[in-house]
Parts: C-alpha cells; sequence; structure tokens
C-alpha cells in the first residue's frame, strides 16, 4: 500500500490530470456535512510525529535548494528539468550520486569519503525533452561543516574524477576538469569551486556535439557560479546544532494537508522555487505560479498550493487544465466527487500507469489529489477539503 500511494504521489507531479474539455470554475458553496471522508481524517494532525534523525538536515537542504539558481535562469537554453525520479535533496543519508560527480564510488560511502557535509541542493537541465539529444547539466551546491571540509572534498573529488585540467577564465581558483569523446565515453566537462564552507559543482555532458567546445561550457560553468555566488548572499546558515530542530511546517499548511502513506524525505511544505526546479518544464511551470502568485506548495497525501489569492487558485486551477502544463494526452473525464460539482476529475490512464485524481480551489488553495480508484480520489478529496475548511 504504501509503495502505491508513493507511485501516485510520483507519477502526479509530472502528469497534471488534464482532461478533455478541461476548464476550471468558480467553487460553488459546498455543504461540509454532506462530504463523504471514508476513513480518513479531516481534522489537523501534529507533523512533529513526523520528525526523524534527517529531518532537520532535508529542511536545511530545501533552504539551499531556494537559493540555488535553476539552469534555464542563467542559460535560456537549458529549458527542461528532471525527466527521471532522483531525489535532489542532498544530506548525509542521501548524498550526491557519484555518477555526477564523475567519481566511482557506492553511494552509501560518500559521506565516509567526504566527511563534514551538512546538506545541500542538486539541479539538473537538458537542452531537449529527450534527455540524451542535446547537452545536459547537473549541479551540486553543498554545505559542509567547516571551510577545511569543503575544501578537501573538492580536491580530492576534482583528483578522482577522470578527465584533462582546464582553466576558467574568470575563476582561476576552481578545479576544472574536460573529458573529450570517445567509443562509449560521453564527453564532459566538470568543475569544482569553493565559497568558504559551501562547494558549487557543475557537470555538462555532452552526447551529441563533435568536437566538444570547452571555451563555450566554461562560460555557462561561470555563469552558474556568478548566479550561485549572488544568491548565497541571502542563505542564512541554520548553527549545525539547531538544524535538527528546524521547524517541519509552514503557516499550518502540512499538518492541513492529507499524510502520506509513508513520509520520506520528498515530502513536506517547499517554497515555489524549489518546486521548479523538480519540474519537467520549469519555464512554464514557473509562470504559471508566478501568475497565481504561489509562494509555498505541500507534497504529502495531497498537493496543496498556496496561491495569493482565490483568483489566482483558479487561474493555476486552469493552468493544470491546459495543454502547456499537461503531459501526454488528455484522459477522459470522470465525475466529480459527490457534493463536490466544481472538482475536475480524470480516470486516469492505466497503460502509462496514472492514477485516477481530483482537482479543485479552496479559497486560495488549489489541490490536486489521487488516488487507487475513483472511490478512493472522491474520498481523498473530501477529506482534503474538510482539511483547509474546518
Amino acid at each position: 500500500m504504501q509503495k502505491r500511494f508513493a507511485a501516485i504521489a510520483t507519477v502526479l507531479l509530472v502528469y497534471t490530470g488534464a482532461c478533455s474539455n478541461d476548464k476550471a470554475t468558480s467553487a460553488p458553496a459546498i455543504d461540509t456535512a454532506k462530504l463523504d471522508a471514508g476513513n480518513y481524517a479531516t481534522t489537523p494532525f501534529d507533523v512533529e510525529t513526523l520528525r526523524n534523525a534527517s529531518s532537520g538536515s532535508i529542511r536545511e537542504a530545501i533552504r539551499i535548494g531556494a537559493v540555488t539558481p535553476i539552469p534555464f535562469e542563467y542559460d535560456s537554453r537549458f529549458a527542461y528539468g528532471p525527466d527521471y525520479n532522483r531525489s535532489q535533496i542532498i544530506t548525509p543519508d542521501e548524498p550526491p550520486y557519484p555518477d555526477e560527480v564523475g567519481i566511482k564510488l557506492e553511494r552509501k560511502n560518500f559521506s565516509n569519503e567526504f566527511p563534514g557535509l551538512v546538506a545541500g541542493w542538486r539541479t539538473h537541465g537538458t537542452r531537449r525533452l529527450e534527455m540524451n539529444m542535446g547537452r545536459i547539466i547537473d549541479t551540486y551546491t553543498v554545505r559542509f561543516d567547516t571551510p577545511e571540509s569543503a575544501r578537501n572534498a573538492a580536491i580530492k573529488m576534482s583528483t578522482l574524477a577522470p578527465g584533462t585540467a582546464y582553466s576558467l577564465a574568470k575563476y582561476g581558483d576552481a578545479y576544472t576538469k574536460v573529458t573529450q569523446a570517445e567509443p562509449s565515453v560521453t564527453a564532459k566537462m566538470h568543475s569544482w569551486l569553493v565559497q568558504d564552507d559551501m562547494v558549487l559543482y557543475l557537470q555538462i555532458r555532452d552526447p551529441v556535439s563533435r568536437p566538444f567546445d570547452p571555451l563555450d561550457n566554461a562560460e555557462i560553468i561561470e555563469k552558474f557560479y556568478d548566479a550561485q555566488i549572488e544568491r548565497l548572499s541571502g542563505y542564512i546558515r541554520t548553527p549545525i546544532n539547531e538544524i535538527s530542530r528546524l521547524p517541519l511546517d509552514v503557516d499550518g499548511m502540512l499538518s492541513r494537508t492529507l499524510p502520506a502513506e509513508k513520509f520520506t524525505s520528498r515530502n513536506g511544505v517547499i517554497p515555489t522555487h524549489v518546486a521548479v526546479a523538480q519540474a519537467q518544464k520549469p519555464v512554464v511551470v514557473s509562470a504559471a505560479y508566478k501568475d497565481a502568485g504561489v509562494d509555498y506548495i505541500v507534497w504529502s497525501g495531497a498537493f496543496v498550493y498556496r496561491a495569493k489569492d482565490s483568483a489566482g487558485a483558479e487561474r493555476l486551477a486552469a493552468a493544470f487544465g491546459s495543454d502547456a502544463l499537461s503531459s501526454g494526452a488528455p484522459m477522459k473525464v470522470a465525475d466529480a466527487p459527490p457534493n463536490m460539482p466544481s472538482a475536475l476529475c480524470n480516470v486516469g490512464d492505466t497503460d502509462r500507469s496514472i492514477p485516477p485524481s481530483c482537482r479543485f480551489t479552496v479559497g486560495r488553495y488549489l489541490v490536486r489529489v489521487g488516488g487507487a480508484n475513483l472511490q478512493d480520489v472522491y474520498q481523498r478529496a473530501a477529506a482534503q477539503y474538510l482539511l483547509l475548511t474546518e
């Protein structure tokens, strides 16, 4: 059951649940006494019951993510985001993927090889929607416990990574390497830059261009460093001894969202920028969120988006029904949940492993919720409505 609902949440991140002839409408009054929430909770819960040893590090990673530039922001050619299911959170328990840092190492041993890791954030960007049809960017912005730990990590990573040393014109103190394409070897450029207790890393892979042009790619790396260094000025480090106590909720939003069957590092309250960084089409998603004035999103047993006002929530609901934010062909429309006539629902698509889902607005909030079947979706939708109104 836990795996089923984890899959539902993951799929809903990609598929927006567009329906044929899908148009958002203003929500009529709902008689909450007539809503059937089944066995789902309809009152806020204590989010502290979710806290574990990694919770604080995850929240600090999200704080770093909030000040990490997304590739399209410093190079508009990289307009697409992740199309696979890798977490972008970096903690001692979820360290960087060694293959993206250019080294051969089991991920579980990363923190032992590079001690002092506190938290960080990963971004991903591609030139084409089909990932291997153009250049690919992966970045890591990682905080260590001391500047010495950060420098030692950067030196060791750059030493272990393959390639020929390359000097950046603007950042001569960066550790940079180039690997030219060979049969079964993808051309790539790695670069590490230490900023106090932070390691900034960018890898560019190019499976297409021949020859691989180090100069153009070096300029991309320098633009990333420019943008990241500027934004880090807005990052106030949480003292290491206080990280474990970082709050899990924002304005009670998490406590009023259906809990996930199994709460993981992917669940919680996240700033809009962090959500955009995880979108497959970050440019259009960013525009939709900006238009609606979204500041926070909860990813849990449902997705709850907080817009600046009810009109913004309605516009976002309409955007999720448009071609811009939809992935794939429209799905067949389903009836609205009982006594929730303004909700827009679809039956899903078993061929694409897409579960049925509904979306609706509650004041300044937009809700998207999926389930194992339509009856389950209806009950979850009713419960989420009550959580936001009772």
